[in-house]
């Protein structure tokens, strides 16, 4: 008999906390009040201080000299050299896939994945839907097995979901739009178009909002 988990009361405010800022209830750069929190959920600062230290080294929450601890703010770079990053990951990821005959089961993940996307679509549930559309991506890497690139991701998903959603929350449009492109990625994979499958990544990733001028 399995004994149950007990989650600690850092560990419940950590999820508290962070799901705030990942639906956007904490805006980018906004201040976060210990001592409101600590009197709106009445318990003492010091496990505030622990999750908010936790979500730090997430990188959602930073810490500056005269303003204390603010949800992080993401500028046009940080968006630039984020979804740079991820693309590079996700090229080199189908490369390997393709040259070594995954791509039958990625089809299938990506498949699944693109179900509930539009499941939560239809839903409108945006937390929900910024989750599988980057999931999506994840699944791409997920083909190398690779250990190491999968921990990579992960520990910047939180970040990389924050960045989703500040640029799908925008209109229904851009969630219609994140559909299409996924659409496209898997059906250019089903059909071993290679060169289609990384044109479509690449129109998936670079934004004409997100460029840079460098």
């Amino acid at each position: 008999m399995k004994t149950p988990k007990i989650v600690t009361i850092k560990e419940q405010v950590y999820e508290i906390i962070k799901n705030r800022i990942l639906t956007q209830e904490y805006q980018f750069g906004e201040k976060i009040n210990i001592g409101s929190l600590s009197k709106e959920l009445g318990i003492s600062n010091s496990p505030i201080r622990e999750a908010l230290s936790q979500l730090g080294q997430e990188g959602l929450v930073v810490s500056t000299p005269n303003s204390g601890l603010r949800v992080v703010n993401m500028s046009k770079r940080d968006l630039f050299e984020q979804a740079q990053m991820v693309y590079f990951w996700m090229i080199g990821s189908y490369r390997y896939c393709a040259e070594n005959d995954k791509t039958e089961q990625l089809v299938r993940d990506l498949e699944e994945c693109l179900k509930k996307q539009k499941k939560y679509y239809e839903e409108k549930n945006h937390y929900k839907f910024i989750y599988y559309s980057d999931y999506f991506d994840r699944c791409i890497l997920a083909t190398t097995e690779n250990s190491r690139l999968l921990k990579q991701f992960d520990a910047i998903f939180p970040l990389f979901f924050l960045a989703s959603g500040s640029y799908l929350q925008r209109s229904e449009k851009e969630w219609h739009l994140s559909i299409q492109e996924h659409e496209k990625i898997l059906l250019a994979i089903k059909e071993k178009k290679h060169d289609e499958v990384q044109e479509a990544i690449k129109v998936h990733y670079f934004k004409p909002s997100w460029t840079l001028d460098i």
